[in-house]
């Protein structure tokens, strides 16, 4: 998404500096592009899920996440860049229903609502600060493959700002 398309009157952006409570970072590259990186991200008893592994994307630290699907489990290191699907660790079949848990206490990981992508995918809620509220999430999906996180900062829903569909999944 280009500079411009960011609809400035209705988001609050952080550019340089993160947010005060939730660090979110808004990053732009040498083609005017702008992205979202998450700097902290909590499981609901308060471990930071963000550079556990030391995987980076894009010299950003990954987010870590505890995976099972069936039998299979496993650490997913996800990158913290909003829009990339970029992903280490276990692999899964693509459209595999996941149970999603903190990597260091095992805590499952809390429904937020539903999600578009199949009948019973649900997007799980992280919280973006140690304060653990829902004013400051990621919703990830349970689903694997599915590309609809969003990021949620001070009640506003970046995500969908940034990618232009405002509304329900």
């Amino acid at each position: 998404m280009s500079k411009k398309d960011v609809k400035r009157k209705t988001v609050k952006l952080h550019k340089g500096n993160p947010s005060e409570d939730a660090q979110i970072v808004l990053e732009e590259n040498s083609l005017r592009d702008v992205f979202v990186v998450i700097t902290q991200l909590f499981c609901p008893k308060g471990h930071n899920l963000v550079g556990l592994s030391g995987q980076e994307f894009d010299g950003f630290p990954g987010v870590s996440l505890w995976v099972t699907h069936g039998e299979q489990s496993g650490e997913v290191v996800i990158s913290p860049i909003h829009g990339d699907g970029s992903k280490r660790g276990a692999t899964f079949p693509k459209g595999a229903k996941l149970h999603i848990q903190c990597p260091v206490c095992k805590t499952e990981i809390p429904e937020l609502t539903s999600c578009r992508c199949q009948p019973d995918a649900k997007l799980r809620k992280l919280f973006l600060t140690p304060a653990l509220t829902d004013s400051h999430l990621v919703a990830v999906c349970d689903i694997w493959g599915c590309p609809l996180s969003r990021v949620i900062d001070s009640f506003e829903m970046f995500s969908e700002y940034i990618e232009g569909h405002i509304g329900e999944p």
